[in-house]
């Protein structure tokens, strides 16, 4: 289900890709990456932390549930803070009119708030092992955003902000239904010390290492935004979307590997965790490298039809983007694996250093070779970066593991 409902996410920047004219196109794009950036650099570190949590939970049939409401309304703050310095900060860099600011602000706040708290319930499920209704909520989702590019299509929406406003009914209407009844159903649970201010060591550092993915996939954007033009973003976005058709798979396994590596024989466990990296790279090496050559160079065809002559630059991207899924494919459970060693800090500023040298790649590289010499910076920093992990987690340190109740060991079943 969650490949369906990335596949229709696909769709939809393609329905908008024909239906919106650049400016729009660039502003829906803009609007979408800084809410994701935003919600995940904001509210990821706490929903990591809190499925971590809620899977050894469950692998250790330990009936007290954890504190869902308290993680959901530290991660809103979370965002309204965010926002508020993003708009203080755009407006001390004079970008855009005052009222494009407010615009922006808004839509991006209220798309962030919804998508984050959607968010954090496939996650509770996830954690819960019920990865179809978890599924489930991201293909509602998704296909209410797509009739919104429909629409869009059909000229009931003519604008970037009429589209905008849509996603943001969509996001809370479904928020509305799945996150707020979770919430209001653990209000009694207990809190720990990290979830009574909703915030603490651990989620700092989670919280920073959020800060970090989400910055792989969104910063580059926004170099490109700050110092090229609006075709240089409808390209760059129009390929990561590409891309995100190719990696559709991904977040599936990714959601998978972050609970199997939460459960308890996995957490006692250090070859446990070295064995597991090393046969994943060794069963996808080759059926990824097939599958990602097929793509490149189906794009020279492909590409064009779906931009419809528009975006030239998107095709090489395109391609060069295609390395760094490659290598992420292979180390995909490699932070997971880091995560289930509590090493939250290590992670936190390998994926920190490796984002900051990139930003400041990206704006030299910007400079001279334009919009696909960022994609190209981006890629080689990837490549060093999922390298850092791989050692890190392939080497656990010395010491002894803090273990909740013992259980029997149990592996990832889903409610399929």
């Amino acid at each position: 289900m969650e490949i369906v409902a990335r596949g229709m996410s696909a769709l939809t920047l393609i329905v908008l890709l024909r239906a919106l004219s650049v400016e729009g196109f660039a502003f829906v794009v803009l609007l979408l990456n800084a809410g994701q950036f935003l919600g995940s650099a904001a509210t990821g570190g706490l929903r990591l932390r809190y499925t971590r949590m809620e899977a050894e939970r469950i692998s250790r049939g330990i009936d007290e549930p954890s504190a869902f409401h308290a993680t959901l309304i530290g991660g809103s703050c979370l965002v309204l803070a965010a926002a508020v310095v993003g708009f203080l900060g755009a407006s001390l860099l004079d970008v855009g009119s005052t009222a494009d600011r407010l615009r922006f602000a808004a839509l991006g706040t209220g798309f962030t708030l919804g998508h984050a708290a959607v968010e954090m319930a496939v996650f509770h499920y996830q954690a819960q092992l019920a990865f179809v209704k978890a599924g489930a909520i991201q293909l509602l989702r998704n296909a209410l955003l797509l009739l919104i590019a429909c629409a869009a299509a059909v000229g009931l929406l003519g604008s970037g902000t009429a589209v905008g406003i849509g996603f943001v009914v969509v996001v809370a209407c479904v928020a509305l239904i799945f996150a707020a009844p979770l919430a209001l159903a653990t209000r009694g649970a207990a809190w720990t010390r990290e979830n009574r201010i909703g915030f603490g060591r651990e989620s700092a550092s989670l919280t920073l290492y959020s800060l970090a993915s989400a910055g792989w996939a969104y910063l580059d954007l926004f170099v490109v935004a700050a110092l090229l033009n609006d075709v240089a973003v409808a390209s760059y976005g129009a390929a990561l979307r590409y891309i995100a058709i190719i990696m559709g798979p991904a977040p599936a396994l990714v959601s998978v590997m972050r609970i199997r590596t939460a459960q308890q024989d996995m957490v006692d466990s250090d070859h446990a965790q070295i064995q597991l990296m090393v046969r994943w790279a060794k069963r996808l090496a080759l059926p990824a490298a097939a599958a990602l050559l097929i793509g490149g160079v189906a794009a020279t065809w492909v590409i064009p039809w779906i931009n419809g002559g528009r975006y030239p630059d998107s095709i090489e991207i395109f391609r060069i983007l295609l390395i760094s899924a490659f290598v992420q494919f292979l180390t995909l459970p490699n932070s997971s694996v880091l995560i289930a060693q509590k090493r939250y800090t290590t992670l936190a500023w390998l994926n920190a250093g490796a984002v900051i040298v990139n930003v400041g790649v990206a704006i030299v590289t910007a400079h001279f070779f334009g919009v696909v010499g960022v994609a190209a910076a981006g890629t080689a920093i990837t490549i060093v970066q999922v390298s850092a992990v791989t050692f890190f987690a392939a080497h656990p340190p010395d010491t002894p593991r803090t273990n909740l109740s013992p259980a029997p060991p149990q592996t990832v079943r889903s409610d399929s």
